[in-house]
């Protein structure tokens, strides 16, 4: 955890990418959560 928190403060926003067969897993709803908790606008691709 502390290291998706550590790169999420370093950058200006957020690109997501889930994979359209798998779908969201915990791990993306995970840095999902970072993100918007340290307000970073993600883009879902």
């Amino acid at each position: 955890g502390g290291e998706v928190e550590r790169i999420l403060r370093m950058v200006d926003g957020v690109l997501l990418v889930v994979d359209a067969f798998d779908g969201p897993t915990p791990q993306t709803r995970f840095v999902l959560r970072k993100a918007l908790a340290l307000h970073r606008t993600p883009i879902v691709v």
